[in-house]
């Protein structure tokens, strides 16, 4: 079985393009949708369409393909950059700022919290009371700002007030991926960083992965896609934190 799902995901990789889809929230009701990195621009929750631009957050019902119809647009702030569903709310990612919406009238997310950190590029992903971020400067090509490479880890389990409680410094962070105890991070030509965050106490390194410049990351089930220079690199992680190279793109 999984060599069919690798020989489908090498047949399909121009269609697994990472900044065009968006990461599966499993908590979403009726929920069938692809999947995608954490610098997605664009969600599906149930039946509406998620989809940020510079700094609105717009809405869409897509119950019925043939006339899919913009219920809502907000106002979010500047610089908005990626979108990530977890657990009936979207983690927006900003040049300046996390923001969380509620999801719980999906045509009209309502602001939950927000928390502010230095001017960078910020993808972001969330599990349980925890969100993580990377901030990447101008230093690494960035077109955000700043001067900070780092990933930020959140505690998110007051969504009105998340609190910084880590900030890890990387060398040129990028777009970031989470299984259950493990969060894969990728930092450019610096490698794949993978973390054990079963306990944010004992938040630890397990390992680098080299070999390829990093930009993006979807763990999938016992499959780990990863988006690098030239196209994409699979990895068996039936063990989370001892991927195993199986195949790659070019």
């Amino acid at each position: 079985m999984k060599k069919i799902i690798y020989t489908l995901l090498l047949a399909a990789g121009v269609i697994f393009t990472f900044g065009a889809c968006s990461k599966a929230d499993n908590n979403a009701p009726g929920l069938g949708t692809g999947t995608g990195g954490s610098l997605a621009r664009f969600t599906i929750y149930g039946n509406y369409l998620y989809v940020v631009d510079g700094t609105t957050l717009k809405t869409f019902n897509i119950s019925n393909p043939k006339n899919t119809v913009q219920v809502s647009s907000i106002e979010v702030g500047f610089g908005i950059e990626t979108i990530y569903p977890y657990n009936g709310n979207l983690f927006i990612g900003s040049a300046m700022a996390m923001y969380i919406y509620s999801l719980g009238n999906p045509e009209q997310p309502r602001s939950e919290g927000m928390a502010s950190h230095v001017r960078a590029c910020d993808p972001v992903v969330a599990k349980d009371s925890l969100a993580y971020v990377t901030v990447r400067s101008t230093n690494n090509g960035s077109s955000c700002g700043g001067s900070v490479d780092a990933l930020i880890v959140y505690n998110i389990a007051d969504l009105r007030n998340p609190t910084t409680i880590r900030t890890i410094p990387m060398q040129n962070p990028h777009g970031l991926g989470i299984t259950e105890n493990t969060l894969y991070v990728c930092d450019g030509q610096a490698g794949l960083k993978i973390f054990n965050v079963n306990s944010i106490a004992n938040l630890a390194l397990i390992k680098t992965i080299g070999g390829y410049n990093f930009y993006d990351v979807i763990p999938y089930n016992d499959v780990l896609i990863c988006m690098v220079e030239g196209g994409m690199v699979i990895y068996d992680i039936a063990d989370q934190q001892n991927p195993v190279f199986v195949a790659k793109t070019f």
